[in-house]
């Protein structure tokens, strides 16, 4: 029987949060051609750790078995998401298996901790890569697939070019984050924009997906991210488009997982022409949340403020909406945030109770306001010297570690010292533990727009008015008028 075999070993990688290693542990991991199960012979590197341990609760009930390998073999067994390694001496081994037809488990927002597409399935890399809880500053792991003729594999993980197999370093960014590995029958595709290497892989689904046509989509939302300040903010983001969405628009699901480099996944209804993809709203949405370093899931409200705001931002910039459009939908949304604001909650109650109350729209909503806010304040404080974008240009060069989470309160505190004047933490000091959502009549009166009902319009003479043209002026990515009026 054909399998896949992920081998872990050492190596050097040039990307932040990567270091030389001196000590390496090296893991074989087969995986049948099925997809069912997996079988690992780990061997570490001078003194094994005293445990390994997972990021899924789904490991313990999908591992089969396990024992030492050298001097002699001993029973392994997981006790919870831990494992013991006592007893495994100096470069120890030990081998274990792993059943991916067990896991069932519904993730937050994420679906299954195993998903099948077709025939290519997307696992999470929690349910069967038992690793030592923390690398130290002298240890790493690199991962080499050694694939069946016609598979393909696609991880999170800086890939090593001159490798004889699939190589990919893991590093310790994000080490201990959700993460996930698809295997099967698709071709990884490289999405070059500036600053970054986009890494897409189309799973499969009935009827076959348009590659061709997804690559234009995600590169198009790429590229308009990637013009916020110049460059797309990581490196090498592993994205996957699963098709088989049971939903009349194009994307109706989409998140993203900020393991190793980060990725983004979006389910996609692949009956759907390439137009309605470029024109909608998710992808752009989901890479702006790589603007910002993994942030605290209390303050989630920024982290989905940011990405709904730049939705919409940078659609206008790239041409696909006008800048009346864009303000429109970002009224829209205040309007929703403040419809959903039943409870009369402080933005920080409503973002931890965000799951169990559905306070979706509020919290993204109220979100977008005070990043608006911030950038209208600092534009009118510089005579637009200074904008939101150029502080997420120098935050973007000192800060996007993904090993270290950030609190709203930091970034903003950073934002601060970038922009060398206080603006982004009064903001959050006035709105986060004040019940309701917030009132924009004097930003509204201040920018010239008017708020009419459902309907925005728009006054030149106001106070800040060029400062709201140049917040949805065209920028140096314009989408490709083809991509618009495109049928498939």
């Amino acid at each position: 029987m054909s399998r896949i075999a992920v081998v872990l070993l050492a190596g050097s990688a040039f990307l932040p949060g990567f270091a030389a290693a001196e000590r390496v542990h090296r893991y074989t991991v087969d995986v049948d051609a099925d997809l069912a199960t997996l079988r690992v012979d780990a061997c570490f590197s001078g003194r094994a750790p005293t445990m390994l341990a997972v990021e899924s609760q789904e490991a313990t009930s999908a591992f089969v078995e396990g024992k030492t390998v050298s001097p002699q073999p001993r029973a392994l067994a997981p006790n919870g998401m831990e494992m013991s390694l006592r007893g495994v001496p100096e470069n120890g081994c030990i081998a274990y298996s792993v059943s991916l037809l067990h896991a069932r488990k519904t993730r937050d927002h994420s679906g299954y901790a195993n998903r099948w597409t077709g025939r290519d399935l997307v696992t999470e890399v929690g349910l069967w890569f038992w690793r030592p809880p923390t690398l130290t500053a002298d240890e790493d792991i690199e991962v080499s697939f050694r694939l069946p003729e016609g598979f393909a594999v696609s991880v999170p993980w800086h890939p090593l070019a001159d490798a004889a197999v699939p190589t990919y370093r893991v590093g310790r960014g994000a080490y201990n984050r959700t993460s996930d590995a698809a295997f099967g029958r698709f071709r990884e595709i490289p999405i070059d924009v500036p600053g970054a290497r986009l890494r897409l892989a189309v799973l499969n689904g009935k009827p076959a997906p348009d590659v061709e046509a997804m690559r234009r989509w995600i590169e198009d939302a790429a590229r308009s991210v990637a013009a916020i300040y110049g460059r797309f903010p990581v490196p090498e983001p592993q994205v996957l488009v699963l098709p088989g969405a049971p939903a009349p628009e194009p994307t109706p699901w989409a998140y993203v997982l900020r393991g190793g480099q980060g990725s983004a996944h979006f389910s996609v209804n692949q009956r759907r022409p390439l137009r309605e993809y470029v024109e909608d709203w998710t992808a752009p949405h989901e890479l702006s949340h790589l603007l910002l370093p993994p942030t605290d899931p209390n303050d989630a409200w920024l982290s989905e403020g940011i990405a709904s705001y730049y939705q919409n931002v940078t659609r206008a910039r790239s041409g696909v909406l006008t800048a009346e459009e864009a303000w429109q939908n970002i009224h829209a949304g205040f309007r929703r945030g403040r419809k959903l604001d039943t409870k009369g909650l402080t933005l920080a109650q409503a973002t931890q109770r965000m799951y169990r109350d559905n306070a979706y729209m509020r919290v993204y909503w109220q979100g977008a306001a005070i990043v608006l806010a911030g950038d209208v304040e600092l534009r009118a404080l510089t005579d637009g010297r200074q904008s939101l974008d150029t502080v997420l240009d120098a935050f973007g060069r000192c800060c996007l570690d993904p090993d270290r989470e950030w609190t709203a309160r930091e970034i903003f505190q950073r934002f601060d010292a970038i922009a060398g004047m206080p603006v982004f933490v009064p903001i959050l000091d006035a709105q986060i533990d004040t019940p309701g959502f917030p009132d924009l009549t004097s930003l509204y009166g201040r920018l010239g727009l008017e708020g009419l009902g459902g309907k925005v319009a728009f006054r030149n003479d106001a106070p800040l008015a060029r400062a709201r043209d140049a917040i949805m002026a065209p920028g140096p990515y314009r989408t490709p008028r083809a991509l618009l009026g495109a049928g498939s």
